[in-house]
């Protein structure tokens, strides 16, 4: 037969050369057919140090980031990742981060309404950042979900440590957050994903988009630091 279709979605760029034939809607052609708005990237580098008495720890969420690959190179994945997670998410770098967002939040709310999205690349990284942004803004925190300007939205378990464990919020806490930050007149302004991906219906609410890892940045947020 000649008449079948296949449709992948969020295939990846190495799984293009699967079928013979085959068409790419890629994020150029979307803005093209006006199926999202354009993107605009503004590179904004932070410094990666690491101090030597640093032990590396493995996210347990990358197990599943890594589901199906072969041991051997899931091994060597590992490694490589706890020692990029380490560097990317050093003290002094998250500081420096922190910083900006900050400083660039505040100066695109002078220009423009909208609300951010930063992405990070372990839960670990997102809790130290969140930590680090409300240092600098106390007033953005707040223990309620249906108050406060910045949260985290990450998924864990009773075995999580104990510091994490008001951060970690289950599915019907999640989605009442994904609701109040689709509303733009809702102060709930900023919120950090801990891992390399994030809702797309909230991804439409943003202005400027943050990605404090080696992800790729989808939908229609900026991502400000690589």
């Amino acid at each position: 037969r000649r008449n079948i279709v296949v449709i992948a979605d969020e295939a990846h760029r190495s799984q293009y050369d699967f079928i013979d034939g085959y068409a790419r809607h890629d994020i150029e052609r979307a803005v093209e057919d006006k199926a999202t708005v354009p993107i605009y990237y503004e590179s904004r580098l932070a410094r990666l140090a690491l101090d030597e008495a640093q032990r590396p720890k493995i996210d347990p969420d990358f197990e599943g980031a890594t589901e199906g690959e072969e041991i051997e190179r899931k091994e060597r994945l590992k490694i490589r990742w706890a020692q990029l997670e380490a560097v990317v998410g050093a003290p002094h770098r998250l500081k420096l981060i922190a910083r900006d967002i900050v400083s660039h939040f505040d100066r695109r709310l002078e220009a423009i309404d909208g609300k951010a999205m930063i992405v990070c690349m372990s839960r670990r990284i997102c809790v130290d950042l969140y930590r680090e942004l409300i240092r600098r803004r106390p007033e953005w925190h707040h223990e309620d979900d249906a108050d406060g300007v910045i949260k985290v939205v990450m998924t864990g378990s009773a075995s999580d440590h104990p510091d994490w464990q008001p951060l970690i919020r289950k599915k019907k806490r999640r989605e009442m957050l994904a609701k109040r930050f689709r509303d733009p007149g809702d102060p709930f302004g900023s919120c950090l994903f801990g891992t390399c991906g994030s809702p797309a219906s909230t991804r439409r609410a943003c202005t400027p988009c943050t990605w404090t890892s080696r992800c790729a940045a989808t939908g229609s947020c900026r991502p400000l630091h690589a």
